[in-house]
């Protein structure tokens, strides 16, 4: 079967799979990524995105991944924010992963001395797998998830010339890892996993003790680890808060074996799929139900140690019997350890974790399959029959899966109620539900929400500064203003908590108290929302002059942000400087190439008198 053929093929299959997801809209972080990041807004700002972290608006991450944002560029500049063609090019870059994913199948099992039509159809079998199975559709249809797929089609791409390599020989030889140098490069600055991918080459010139390509290999791998920790180290990065507790040593290896049942069943039959999973010992509920829960989680433990057991046993076994399983088994495990719970990561488990592992997984299942179906294929036809069959409805449920799933991700409250009645109850989840809820003026279900998350986290300090906009909401001034006390002295959202108190007292006295949301922008990390207030605040109470000045002052750092040259704009031209505001508007423009500033000028906000 011809590579162009079986190309075309999965790319029917991941279209036809996921056909729904181009008709959903922006979800969860895709607000973040998307929408509210000024760096992706004008080509020109394109090295500028190499010199910061995701989420520049929002609250902080560790997470440098400029390629993920540099396709949100192109995808801006072409479509500005109409979600439908955001989707569609995460779509090509998972059917593009999944192609990847058949070359480099293809080249490994060619270096492996494979049969050739064994060989294509073990490789097509492994990536139309991958490219249907729904445990990484949350990578495919979540805008925000791009980066698993970028990685994983930079990553194969970079090992299929790796492998290509060593056929080639002088000049050639050079071009081909260069390339893969490029493509290794392009998947670490995808995703932080796409690291793996240099090592899995060196593990395989390892096993087959190719020496002499070893060391050309290990200098592509250190010219790939050193560019990405310069660009990396030179980036603006603000701590991240902590998400959650670290864990205790003695219960990691409890929450390892979890995994591994966990993630086995989402591979083999998966039903229940959602975001926000945890394979932790934390329950709520009557004593009976955690009594269960508890139970449940033993037993799981139990399962994962003998999966775990197997699949030790499956790579002895492969080992001597067959080497291009057990080369596969090696990258399953090499790929899979940073995410296995060994390394302290933001959660215990989550389903796009397994989309690279996943990978070697089918490739070294259907090394397997194909060699069981070809030794029974004369002895006993009826088994081959039988298994064939099964494959091909299994392969059947999967599609049918992943097209079910799409809809999942329909809008925000469809992610985040499925999300939640599917067990992931996370405090994390019920805080954005709390969220919509208030900004659909839902009062009483974003209390609910709130107060539900928590019940799971008591000190949450979204919940409670979220708590505090219900209760001004309500006019219930005094509860509000215990909660934003309370949130003052959590860094995490202290600056908001200064903000609202000065909406609290203009609420209160009809006063704006000035000081305090000067304060607000001093606080923390800077904050472009909070910034944005004070200025217009500035000059909406009579001190035009000091609003330019604040706002000039922001500018010396951001001056990628469009939002502001355009705000300054408009201030300068109030104040009769119209060839200040001029220059102002053109930087807007250049800085975002959707944004007309001249026809922009937004009303004045309704007047705050301000405190003495």
């Amino acid at each position: 079967m011809k590579k162009v053929f079986a190309g075309l093929l999965i790319l029917v299959a991941v279209f036809a799979s996921y056909a729904p997801s181009l008709q959903n809209g922006f979800v969860w972080d895709d607000t973040a990524l998307i929408l509210r990041d000024p760096l992706i807004r004008s080509w020109r700002l394109i090295p500028e995105g190499f010199n910061h972290f995701l989420f520049v608006d929002a609250t902080a991450s560790d997470f440098y991944r400029p390629v993920q944002r540099l396709t949100y560029t192109l995808d801006y500049a072409a479509f500005a924010f109409r979600p439908g063609p955001y989707h569609l090019t995460s779509l090509l870059c998972h059917a593009g992963a999944a192609i990847a994913l058949l070359f480099f199948a293809e080249e490994l099992l060619l270096a492996l001395s494979v049969e050739t039509r064994r060989r294509h159809l073990i490789a097509l079998l492994a990536a139309l797998t991958w490219a249907i199975h729904p445990g990484n559709s949350s990578a495919v249809i979540y805008i925000s998830g791009r980066a698993d797929p970028l990685a994983a089609a930079f990553g194969f791409l970079g090992l299929y010339l790796v492998i290509r390599s060593l056929r080639a020989l002088g000049t050639n030889k050079t071009v081909i890892l260069a390339g893969a140098l490029i493509a290794l490069l392009l998947s670490a600055l995808s995703k932080e996993a796409g690291l793996i991918f240099p090592v899995l080459a060196i593990a395989f010139l390892a096993l087959r003790r190719n020496w002499s390509d070893l060391w050309k290999m290990a200098a592509v791998a250190a010219l790939v680890f050193v560019t990405y920790a310069s660009l990396r180290l030179a980036a603006e990065h603000i701590p991240p808060p902590v998400p959650r507790a670290p864990t205790p040593a003695l219960l990691k290896p409890i929450l390892i074996s979890r995994a591994v049942a966990e993630y086995a069943g989402l591979i083999l039959l998966p039903l229940n799929l959602h975001m926000e999973r945890d394979v932790d010992t934390r329950f709520t509920g009557p004593d009976d139900s955690r009594m269960t829960a508890a139970a449940w989680r033993e037993l799981q433990t139990l399962l994962g140690i003998v999966l775990m057991a197997a699949l030790a046993y499956w790579m002895i076994r492969a080992r001597k019997r067959d080497p291009a399983v057990f080369i596969c088994l090696v990258f399953l495990a090499v790929s899979y350890l940073p995410v296995s719970g060994i390394v302290e990561l933001n959660a215990t488990i989550a389903e796009h974790w397994l989309y690279l592992p996943s990978a070697f997984l089918f490739l070294a299942a259907a090394l397997e399959i194909v060699g069981l179906l070809q030794s029974k294929r004369q002895q006993r036809p009826i088994i081959t029959a039988a298994v064939s069959v099964l494959l091909v409805m299994w392969l059947g449920f999967l599609a049918t899966r992943t097209f079910i799933r799409t809809f999942d991700w329909k809008n925000q409250r469809t992610f985040l109620e499925r999300t939640i009645a599917r067990g992931g109850d996370s405090a994390r989840m019920l805080i954005n539900l709390g969220g919509l809820d208030l900004s659909e003026e839902k009062l009483e279900d974003a209390t609910v929400h709130l107060h539900a998350a928590l019940e799971k986290e008591p000190d949450q300090p979204f919940a409670i500064i979220n708590l505090a906009a219900v209760a001004l909401k309500q006019n219930d001034f005094k509860l509000a203003r215990q909660l934003l006390e309370r949130a003052t002295k959590m860094p995490a959202v202290e600056a908001q908590a200064q903000e609202s108190l000065t909406i609290l007292e203009s609420k209160e006295t009809g006063r704006a108290n000035l000081r305090r949301l000067r304060m607000a922008t001093r606080t923390g990390p800077s904050n472009w929302a909070i910034e944005k207030r004070y200025v217009k605040l500035l000059d909406e109470t009579g001190d035009r002059s000091a609003a330019i000045k604040e706002l000039q002052k922001c500018l010396r750092t951001e001056w990628y942000r469009a939002e502001s040259w355009q705000l300054l704009g408009q201030l300068l031209s109030k104040a009769g400087l119209q060839d200040k505001a001029a220059v102002a508007f053109s930087y807007a423009e250049s800085y975002d190439v959707h944004l007309d500033s001249h026809n922009e000028v937004q009303p004045p906000a309704p007047p705050i008198v301000p405190s003495s």
